[in-house]
């Protein structure tokens, strides 16, 4: 059976605030800076910069690293947010709960069939997934969410 239009889990406490959709990634470069750059001696020469350029160049890396994730999963969370008020705003899904009887009985004959000798039944290959191709016209709400979420995965995996 369908589950009833409702927050997602740990989410219902909260009011939820409005997330502007994420369109660029570029205030992922802004890390808290380790030390004061005020009190600090300047170094005098070229090498002396690029010596300090390299110890904290780490430092940089995770922080932009960590901003980035963190605002990957505040898309995920706008995206499961939105999708929530609009399913809340509809009603459920008309979302079958399970397989027909007679789908199941050619499910379980499936299943009880001996293994063909010399096949290999392990998946190879997965179908890639094309984040700029859009959902069909008649997907259902859950499964454009599904791809919005797909999309977001995608993004962060280009960009890290």
């Amino acid at each position: 059976m369908p589950q009833p239009a409702q927050w997602p889990e740990g989410l219902q406490a909260e009011v939820p605030e409005k997330i502007p959709p994420l369109n660029n990634i570029a205030p992922s470069i802004l890390v808290p800076l380790q030390d004061d750059i005020l009190g600090l001696e300047q170094p005098r020469d070229r090498v002396g910069r690029l010596k300090r350029i390299l110890e904290t160049v780490d430092y940089q890396r995770e922080g932009v690293k960590e901003n980035l994730l963190c605002m990957f999963e505040r898309e995920k969370k706008r995206i499961i947010l939105e999708a929530a008020e609009v399913e809340h705003a509809r009603g459920p899904p008309g979302i079958q709960p399970g397989p027909r009887p007679s789908e199941v009985d050619d499910m379980i004959a499936n299943m009880e069939a001996p293994a063909v000798q010399g096949m290999d039944y392990n998946i190879r290959n997965m179908a890639d997934f094309d984040p700029k191709v859009e959902p069909p016209p008649d997907a259902s709400l859950r499964d454009r969410t599904v791809l919005d979420l797909l999309r977001v995965v995608e993004k962060g995996l280009e960009e890290l």
